[in-house]
């Protein structure tokens, strides 16, 4: 039953009501009258008759009064009670077809406090969320669209350079030994590239579903980072990037998995050297204590990003600019947001004092004996 049909016999019962109590009136006063007849103070016919014409009128008028008024003020209290049910849900109804047909960015202004009010803020909390799923679905395909055509791009130019040096090869180009060891290095070194490509979308993908091997365990995250350092500083030296650690708290315990921080590490001087405008670049890692997290800061001396581009950094297919395209996938970082994320951590970036970028992971510290 709708709510105006509930209205509609909510109303004719009020109706039955008043009259039952009019005709109770009406009985009520023929008893007070009878009652007052038979009293010694009405002496005479005519009296007694001219009393019952005079209360009979005044009954009538004031029923026909009663009635007019009950009907007047029950159907103002009707109408405003209609109102008061029937608009908030037009309102709600329109909102909905407006949802319906894809106006996301459409809000219910509802002032009135009543339980209409909960509803109203609950619906336009559930718009604003599907435009943000929106938004981010549009964002994510745009992404993946880049990322398919940076892929394509970064897979295509080693792939094509070993189909080159395959046919030099094969066609006798490379007549020396010399030549054939420089061709065979060359292409060595192009499946090499197109293998960690691969790699980094398998690792995200698997990641990104959460059926990546993760074992973590508490251990001191400085003295493991100095130990990572001075494995890799040799190879990253030749590749023209300077790593030290200037401030290297001790005993600083977290929990997470030494293997995956490493390639965290991996991902973040990596992003330093394919970006660096030096012939030599420069990393300074640094560490701080901040409530029970550790900050571990990696700042480079590189070209740095846009200020208003540093929350993007991690997000999965993001690149700064174009110009970059030709410089990897943009995996890498968003690769090591989500590794820092399963260790209850996050992960960030701002501008260095030397005007290039800074990374920071942020990890809760253990407490409690080792």
């Amino acid at each position: 039953m709708t709510i105006k049909r509930r209205l509609f016999f909510s109303n004719i019962r009020m109706v039955l009501v008043a009259v039952g109590g009019i005709a109770a009136a009406w009985a009520t006063n023929r008893i007070v009258i009878s009652t007052l007849l038979r009293s010694r103070d009405f002496q005479g016919y005519a009296d007694i008759e001219s009393f019952r014409r005079v209360n009979g009128f005044l009954v009538f008028v004031s029923l026909v009064v009663f009635i007019v008024f009950f009907i007047i003020i029950n159907s103002i209290l009707v109408n405003r009670m209609t109102k008061r049910i029937i608009k908030p849900l037009d309102i709600l109804s329109d909102g909905v077809k407006q949802i319906h047909e894809n106006n996301l960015t459409y809000r219910i202004n509802y002032n009135d406090d009543d339980e209409y009010r909960a509803v109203c803020e609950a619906f336009n909390q559930m718009a604003a969320e599907l435009e943000a799923s929106a938004d981010r679905r549009i964002k994510d395909e745009a992404n993946r669209r880049e990322l398919f055509a940076g892929i394509s791009h970064d897979l295509r130019t080693p792939i094509t350079a070993i189909d080159g040096y395959l046919d030099g090869l094969k066609s006798g180009v490379a007549s020396t030994p010399e030549m054939r060891e420089q061709y065979f290095n060359t292409i060595k070194n192009k499946t090499a590239i197109v293998k960690h490509i691969i790699e980094q979308l398998f690792m995200f993908s698997k990641l990104d579903m959460g059926e990546f091997p993760f074992t973590p365990h508490r251990f001191d995250i400085m003295r493991a980072i100095s130990d990572m350092v001075e494995e890799l500083v040799e190879d990253y030296e030749i590749q023209g990037l300077d790593i030290t650690i200037t401030d290297n708290p001790e005993n600083i315990f977290v929990n997470t998995d030494v293997a995956q921080l490493r390639r965290v590490l991996i991902n973040i001087f990596d992003n330093s050297v394919k970006y660096k405008e030096k012939d030599t670049g420069h990393m300074e890692i640094t560490a701080s204590l901040a409530n029970n997290f550790v900050l571990i800061k990696f700042a480079d001396d590189g070209p740095g990003v846009r200020a208003d581009t540093l929350h993007n950094l991690f997000n999965v297919f993001y690149r700064t600019d174009p110009s970059r395209h030709t410089k990897g996938s943009g995996l890498g970082l968003a690769i090591s947001a989500k590794i820092v994320e399963r260790s209850g951590g996050s992960i960030y970036a701002e501008i260095a004092n030397s005007g290039g970028l800074a990374i920071i992971i942020r990890l809760p510290i253990e407490t409690g004996e080792v």
